[in-house]
Formats: structure tokens, sequence, C-alpha cells
């Protein structure tokens, strides 16, 4: 059973700086980040819409305001959890992730707010941001999947780089069954709780691996190996260390 990285490793370094996707290498299988464009375009790693509180935001940097409001200059002087982290570029962490790496890239925003389990902007919204990211993504040494919970960042992915394997975030897995159906999917991404033997079973019989998130202890990721998931996303290295067979 894989081991998949969560924002690198946002449990032993700040969530999505290169600190924790540095964290991720030689321990992970896999490193998963979020993107969404800078004021410019940019594309940078970043979890919320909001760069300080307010709204769902937790306040995880000093500055104030949406991320696409901001410069990549800007963003990077930010400092994330007090750490003296800034945001880095897509750029910066695809050089980070080295060819044996699986570098999983999850479309969290076109320039807008997107808000899951919402239908969210079409794939003519989301296209020419998607575009800016593959372009980037065209430099890495490591193979890429994309990943979102909307249907419109998956469209314009499939349009945009059609090569690049795709994975169905959810909430549940029959919206991820039938995402990965609509989108030619190689991937479902369900949360913890929603992943049992019977969708692990329905998503293998239709060709789909299994990534649960976010996974984080051994015996969650104990109850995910018997179900027969493929992969575990996690905070923390070492949460599959003791399992048999692992």
């Amino acid at each position: 059973m894989r081991e998949l990285a969560h924002r690198g490793f946002a449990g032993v370094a700040p969530e999505n700086t290169l600190a924790a996707v540095e964290a991720a290498v030689d321990r992970a299988d896999g490193v998963e980040v979020d993107v969404q464009p800078a004021s410019d375009g940019t594309p940078v790693v970043f979890h919320d819409h909001r760069l300080g509180s307010g709204g769902d935001a937790r306040g995880c940097t000093d500055l104030s305001g949406f991320v696409w409001d901001a410069s990549p200059d800007a963003l990077a002087d930010a400092d994330v959890l007090g750490s003296g982290e800034g945001v880095p570029t897509l750029a910066a962490v695809t050089e980070a992730v080295p060819p044996d790496t699986v570098f999983h890239v999850e479309l969290k925003s076109p320039g807008s707010v997107t808000e899951i389990g919402a239908e969210g902007p079409g794939a003519s919204r989301w296209r020419p941001f998607v575009g800016r990211v593959a372009e980037v993504l065209a430099d890495a040494d490591a193979p890429v999947v994309f990943s979102s919970f909307f249907d419109g960042a998956l469209a314009a992915a499939s349009e945009t780089a059609p090569d690049v394997p795709r994975a169905a975030l959810c909430l549940d897995g029959e919206t991820g069954l039938a995402r990965a159906s609509e989108f030619d999917c190689d991937a479902i991404h369900p949360p913890v709780d929603a992943a049992d033997a019977d969708l692990v079973e329905r998503a293998h019989a239709a060709g789909l691996d299994v990534n649960v998130w976010t996974v984080e202890t051994w015996q969650a990721a104990q109850r995910c190996r018997e179900a027969g998931v493929d992969g575990v996303i996690a905070d923390y290295p070492g949460v599959t260390d003791y399992l048999d067979g692992d």
C-alpha cells in the first residue's frame, strides 16, 4: 500500500511549503499539493482561498486577502503558520520532487472561490489556469497526476493535458466513481470514512486505484489495507510502517 504525503508532509513541516515537500522526499511514494493562481496567473502552492482569516480560511499566513490577488513575490515573502516559510510557486515545488516520487497536483481554484460539494466553475473558467499548470509540469522529472473535486477542472485537464493521468477527489464513493467515469480518471480519492471494501471492489472492477485521505494513524491505515485500498494520503510519514506485509 502506497504512502502519499498530504500537502507535503503537513504534520512534519508547514503545509504546502518547500519544507513540507522536501520532508516527503525519500520517505513517501507520492507527494500531493494544492495549486491556485497568483495575481499574474503564476501557479502557486496553497490550500485556502484566503491568505489570512475569514470565511472558511484558517489564517495560514500573515497576509490578508485572496491568494489570486497577491503577487508571487508577496506570496514568497509571506509567513506560513509562523514558520518563516513562504508560499512557493508550483515551479519551485516541481523542482523538488524527484523522478521516483509521483507528484499529485490538486487543482484547487482557477482564481475564484470554489466550494467542495458545489458545482463550481465550468471548464472554460478553469482552462487558462490549467494550461499554465500544465506548462510548468511539462518540466517535471516526476510522474504527474492531476486531481480535483471539480468537474470543470478535470474537464479542462483532460482537454489541456490529455496524457497526464487524473484522479477524482470526492466526499463520497458514488460521486467519485461517477466523476472518474465521466472524466476518464485513473483513480478516485475518497475520504477515509467512505473507503470500505465494497467501494474499493467497485473501483478496482472499473480499473481505478483508490487513494484515501487523510489517514492519521496506523489503525486507520490497517483498516484501509483490509479494505484493499491502494494508497493512503497522510500528514505524517510512517503510518503504514507497522502493518503486516508492508
